[in-house]
């Protein structure tokens, strides 16, 4: 379809207000909406992982991706909210005797702004946070000279996929990097890898690097992410035992994968079990180890970890829930895992999965970090001005009086450095995005939205053990979380309710009777 070229799509009379519609123009899926009395028109694939926007929830001019949430904007195709990367297609549209008519304006691409800058803008970090801030500079129009370091040997890539499709064999190294090095280069987006930092200086906006060099800038983004936890037990350093964070751990434990025939996963944490489901499809005997008794019970309930467990089992997977690591034995590499009880689990490798610290170390004299984290403001700035965090260092807070949270996860790291960057700007406006994650199994997605660590009741509509459910999780009779299997829509209002702190009880709730979406 040229920019220039109006092509009939469907008749008007098939739109209904606020109901999103996909059709095949010219073999390109477009989605069509009605809106507030106007017709508007859009590409139909999200830019993350390319899914029927469709499928997904429409609310005034923002439709809202069913599998991972990302945001765009119906009226320009322009990206609203991660884990989205570009903005997606645009249309004029109009009607003439009961057809619509479209012709294409925008492709989704991000420009390099015009003019100059003589600013310096600092990202420290390349994940997920870093990356969305960069990019979030571009598409906000500034001009001036963005540099993004990472002690990595990589630029930013999708690290979600380390423990499921990258172990799994579903996808190859290739596709990890979230852009290539000439988008970099067309928006002059510097990215330094293999460049750790060592201190930061918050009165002069300077940073020191590993390899003696130092950078001052007139803005700071502090994003450098996590660091895994290992086991303090005797043997954790063994070879054979790995840690999975980064693209090196994956391709580690990818190295040892090519001749192990049992593993042994220790932790039953989201990226514990992604991890076993890989091990699994590819057709490696797998033990997980934890001191729980039902996993991820902690997050979701008994009834949805009971879930999982069950799934696992039925996949070949063997639980010792209840246990803790005594040693990694075997000689000179790990060949065996002995447990608390004084059990013994032979073993060609191990991967420790039981979650990060915040990767703060270089702060240690700055006075930003409290309690192994950084505090900021709603516009995401620290106590020292100029500077920002974002993504899983940052202590963020609550909103409405709610406690202050940091959140490990990479749609919340990807909106977090969004808001930072807009905030680096000049942008004086509050974050109040509602976190949201998702986690893959053996096909199925859990999808969580929310903050609920310490839920007292669970509503499910649907019942845990259903080919699709919607759970919500309260605290103190509020609605603070919701999780679900299929029910996309159904789950994305919820997360809107809950952001806009509007009361679902748990009676609507488990009624299937009861439209959430009219809410």
């Amino acid at each position: 379809m040229e920019s220039n070229e109006w092509v009939r799509v469907i008749a008007e009379s098939e739109l209904k207000d606020g109901v999103p519609l996909a059709a095949e123009v010219e073999e390109k899926k477009v989605l069509l909406v009605r809106s507030g009395g106007k017709i508007y028109a859009c590409g139909n694939e999200c830019s993350h992982y390319h899914a029927p926007l469709s499928d997904g929830l429409v609310v005034g001019h923002i439709v809202t991706c069913p599998w991972h949430n990302a945001r765009f904007d119906i009226r320009d195709g322009r990206l609203d909210a991660p884990p989205g990367l570009n903005d997606i297609p645009s249309y004029e549209t109009k009607v003439e005797d009961g057809q619509v008519w479209i012709r294409q304006t925008g492709k989704g691409t991000v420009p390099m702004p015009e003019g100059e800058d003589d600013r310096t803008f600092l990202i420290v970090g390349a994940g997920a946070a870093g990356n969305a801030a960069a990019e979030t500079l571009r598409r906000e129009g500034f001009a001036g000279r963005i540099v993004m370091v990472t002690g990595e040997p990589h630029g930013p890539y999708d690290r979600t996929m380390l423990s499921k499709d990258l172990l799994s064999g579903e996808a190859p190294a290739k596709w990890l990097p979230l852009r290539g090095g000439k988008f970099y280069d067309r928006l002059k987006i510097e990215v330094l890898t293999e460049k750790p930092v060592r201190a930061l200086d918050p009165a002069g906006l300077t940073v020191s690097f590993a390899d003696g060099s130092s950078m001052s800038a007139d803005r700071i983004l502090l994003a450098t992410g996590g660091k895994p936890r290992s086991l303090e037990v005797p043997g954790a350093d063994k070879p054979g035992c790995h840690l999975l964070r980064s693209r090196q751990d994956a391709e580690a434990i990818l190295a040892e994968l090519e001749h192990a025939k049992t593993a042994v996963i220790v932790g039953a944490s989201f990226i514990g079990l992604e991890v076993a489901c890989s091990l699994r499809s590819r057709e490696i005997g797998v033990h997980v180890v934890a001191p729980e008794d039902v996993p991820l019970a902690t997050v979701f309930g008994e009834q949805i970890g009971g879930r999982i467990r069950k799934i696992h089992e039925e996949n070949g997977v063997n639980f010792h829930l209840g246990q803790t690591v005594k040693e990694f034995a075997g000689g000179e590499r790990v060949g065996e895992v002995l447990l608390a009880d004084g059990s013994r689990l032979k073993t060609d490798c191990v991967i420790i999965g039981i979650g990060i610290r915040p990767a703060v170390e270089y702060l240690k004299d700055s006075g930003l970090v409290q309690d192994g984290a950084v505090p900021v403001n709603g516009r995401l700035e620290t106590a020292a001005e100029g500077i920002f965090a974002a993504g899983d260092i940052a202590l963020v807070p609550g909103g409405k009086g709610g406690e202050s949270r940091r959140i490990e996860h990479w749609v919340e790291a990807g909106r977090q450095g969004m808001h930072a960057a807009r905030s680096m700007l000049g942008s004086r406006e509050e974050y109040r995005e509602v976190p949201f994650f998702w986690s893959k199994q053996y096909g199925v997605s859990y999808r969580y939205i929310g903050h609920a660590p310490n839920f007292d009741r669970v509503v499910f509509r649907g019942k845990a053990e259903d080919k699709s459910f919607l759970a919500g999780f309260y605290v103190g009779g509020t609605l603070s979380a919701a999780s679900s299997v299929g029910r996309a829509r159904e789950l994305i209002r919820l997360g809107q309710l809950i952001g806009a702190g509007k009361t679902v009880t748990p009676e609507q709730l488990a009624d299937p009777g009861f439209d959430l979406l009219a809410m």
